[in-house]
């Protein structure tokens, strides 16, 4: 009924359009979670709908604990073509309200989105969520130490301090006006090293990083480049995939500074730019 009203009163009387349209999202809305449910919607045995992601979690219909089906629900997929969606960050302040094939690219990289802090990945304690564009202040007045935050530009020294000894480190770096978190980790004979992306998933492929170290004695270097990925990736993964700059601990050790540093060229570029 509420589809067949809405294109009843499109074009002949627009102005209740926008009470129309929150009609039609409020039958969008998922009855466990209350986001929007998207194509393809999927019926229990008595014609309920819940979205995918709580779907993939739960066993029989919430709102009846009848089984699940593969029937696709046809009108709530109609209904998702025809209204606009307002942004899932409208409660931080979003305003855009877009078709569903564009609402989600722009989710994916709103700057109302919210993030947690970077630091949480290096086991450091750390309750903070905001914007990224208040990440940087965050961070140089909860995490303020030499090590832990710095602007770099073009290709510039990454510092590992009392390499032998310790076993991982991390550091904030802000470049390009976007927002980057290294962690290294030594694991049995390795080093791995890998640059995150701070900000929206899908935004990370479009950077690249390179990461060398040099012999003290000019015989030789190591160079290792990779495309950023997001900082919500499971590290522990990425090192096990071997997907981030990787080197031999007993080369690195040719290459340690007098003060019992590892000092590393990195160079953080636009993959556009490459």
């Amino acid at each position: 009924m509420l589809l067949c009203n809405y294109f009843c009163c499109q074009g002949t009387e627009t102005e209740i359009l926008p009470r129309r349209m929150e009609g039609l999202l409020l039958e969008l809305e998922c009855p466990v979670c209350t986001e929007y449910m998207l194509p393809p919607i999927t019926l229990c045995h008595n014609g309920h709908s819940i979205c995918n992601s709580c779907k993939s979690e739960m066993h029989s219909c919430p709102t009846c604990m009848g089984e699940f089906t593969d029937i696709r629900n046809i009108s709530l997929e109609n209904i998702c073509r025809i209204v606009k969606f307002p942004c899932k960050y409208k409660q931080n302040g979003c305003l855009e309200i877009l078709p569903l094939d564009i609402i989600l690219r722009h989710e994916s990289e709103c700057s109302h989105a919210v993030y947690t802090c970077p630091f949480l990945i290096a086991s450091l304690e750390c309750s903070w969520r905001g914007f990224v564009s208040d990440m940087e202040d965050h961070i140089k007045s909860k995490h303020n130490e030499f090590s832990d935050a710095r602007h770099v530009l073009g290709i510039h020294k990454a510092r590992l301090p009392k390499f032998g000894t310790s076993s991982a480190w991390c550091q904030a770096l802000f470049t390009m006006n976007e927002v980057f978190f290294r962690i290294s980790k030594v694991i049995g004979d390795f080093l791995y090293c890998c640059v995150l992306y701070v900000g929206a998933k899908d935004k990370a492929p479009a950077y690249t990083y390179k990461l060398t170290i040099n012999n003290n004695e000019g015989r030789g270097s190591v160079c290792a480049c990779h495309q950023t990925v997001g900082y919500q990736s499971d590290i522990e993964e990425i090192i096990r995939k071997g997907n981030c700059a990787v080197f031999h601990c007993e080369f690195a050790n040719t290459c340690i500074n007098e003060d019992g540093e590892l000092v590393l060229e990195e160079e953080i570029f636009s993959a556009a730019a490459s």
